[in-house]
């Protein structure tokens, strides 16, 4: 707002006096200022200006939507714990992009029709999965369609053997998943997300969360703009204030 006061106060001394005198006391009043503001600085919408987003399929169809190039940058960093024996939900595919030294992979899903799946059981369940079995376990994506995420994480982490990792990544903002009617029903702040984990892994746990993304990313995901059309360093600002995502690793101590 200074600054807007600076490019009026300059273009006023080009004013007669009697204007000059008119324009000062519009700048000392709130409204008038306010509205000036606009005036000055108005927002240029452009194809923004608008009720529904520019992809209905989260940038999918042109390109890839933003939400996924910050998830292949999480895991990238989180690969060296993608090892052993590991447990992903629903299908294979960050183990088979990032894991290294994998033995086996056991994939879970709720949906018995999903024949990848070698664990049919739903995660909020207690005890639904083997006990100090895993080395890793990724959920990626999944936490806001479960009916109790502290439920599902404590079982999660009982899953792990000593030593084991437990990869969650999370909205923070997201349009709702109409595909999935009214099972999406969570959106997580990064604070949130660690006070989750701790609460479900016990003190022991070691948590780690990140977030990616700004205001302008963040405004281009809402719109299903893909991230092939943001610059580099658009993509890359990070601003936890206007979060896309907020991704974690949990770590149990060895015994």
């Amino acid at each position: 707002m200074a600054a807007v006061r600076q490019r009026v106060k300059r273009f006023t001394r080009t004013l007669p006096g009697p204007v000059k005198t008119l324009a000062r006391r519009a700048l000392s009043r709130p409204l008038a200022s306010r509205r000036l503001k606009r005036l000055v600085r108005p927002v240029r919408w452009g194809t923004l200006r608008r009720l529904e987003p520019v992809s209905a399929r989260w940038g999918f169809d042109r390109g890839t939507p933003v939400d996924r190039f910050y998830l292949d940058r999480f895991f990238s960093f989180a690969a060296p714990v993608i090892r052993g024996r590991v447990l992903e939900v629903r299908d294979p595919a960050y183990t088979s992009r990032f894991g290294h030294d994998v033995t086996s992979v056991e994939l879970v899903d709720i949906d018995p029709r999903n024949d990848e799946a070698t664990i049919v059981a739903d995660l909020g369940d207690a005890g639904s999965l083997p006990l100090e079995s895993f080395d890793c376990a990724i959920l990626p994506q999944t936490l806001q369609f479960v009916d109790d995420p502290r439920a599902t994480l404590a079982n999660l982490w009982q899953s792990l053997v000593p030593g084991g990792a437990l990869i969650v990544t999370v909205p923070c903002l997201s349009r709702v998943d109409s595909d999935a009617g009214e099972a999406d029903r969570w959106r997580w702040l990064p604070s949130g997300l660690g006070q989750l984990l701790a609460q479900a892994c016990g003190p022991a746990a070691h948590v780690d969360v990140v977030t990616f993304g700004n205001l302008l990313a963040a405004t281009a995901f809402l719109h299903g703009v893909a991230a092939e059309e943001l610059r580099r360093t658009e993509l890359e600002t990070v601003d936890s204030s206007h979060a896309i995502l907020a991704c974690a690793m949990a770590t149990k101590p060895s015994r």
